[in-house]
């Protein structure tokens, strides 16, 4: 019932978000509030995912966010731009919604994995496809390009300064995929995720 009331339009859509909260533990457990982000704002969370994935409009259309994601309210990500490409460009000639035209711009699929961090203030803009899976995202960092899994990125324009572990350990945590398993599957392995694995040195620039 909760879905079918979001979906008649804005007026009560933060109410039913807190009561959906409410009623299902919160947005790390809630599958209501996952049907809701697919069905009305075109975003996938997988679960256990929570942040600012959950603000509307922060993240656009065609976006999925794998499994144990970490994302700061502030996050963003622009999977529209606007057209440098044609003559005018204001709303007006690409959003049929302001009703001047009827051509429709298709967003950009973003592909962001599991067990990611996005951190405050972050940027991704729509030049970027895939965010690989363990990769960090620093404080106001704005990024124009893939990510590889496990590695960090800050700055402006975004830049791989580490990645967080060496390559042996990045490859067998890939062929692992931890993240598929649910959480009552992982508590007899809890002591290997509360022990440091051993993080690689930072790469040259």
């Amino acid at each position: 019932m909760l879905v079918q009331l979001y979906g008649r339009g804005s007026t009560g859509r933060s109410t039913a978000r807190r009561l959906i909260n409410r009623l299902e533990g919160g947005e790390i457990y809630s599958d209501t509030l996952r049907d809701i982000f697919r069905r009305y704002h075109g975003v996938d969370v997988g679960a256990y995912t929570h942040g600012g994935c959950f603000v509307p409009h922060a993240f656009g259309p065609r976006t999925t966010i794998g499994r144990y994601s970490s994302v700061a309210r502030t996050a963003f990500a622009a999977t529209l731009d606007h057209p440098t490409q044609l003559k005018g460009m204001h709303g007006f000639f690409f959003n049929p919604n302001l009703g001047y035209t009827d051509h429709v711009r298709e967003y950009s699929p973003l592909d962001i994995g599991s067990d990611v961090w996005l951190g405050h203030n972050s940027i991704i803009s729509s030049s970027v496809a895939r965010i690989g899976h363990g990769a960090v995202v620093g404080a106001g960092a704005v990024v124009f390009k893939d990510v590889p899994p496990y590695a960090v990125v800050v700055g402006n324009p975004g830049r791989v300064v580490r990645h967080r572990f060496d390559p042996e350990t990045i490859a067998a945590l890939l062929e692992e995929r931890w993240w598929e398993r649910d959480l009552e599957e992982l508590r007899p392995r809890r002591a290997s995720f509360t022990a440091p694995l051993t993080p690689m040195s930072e790469t040259p620039d």
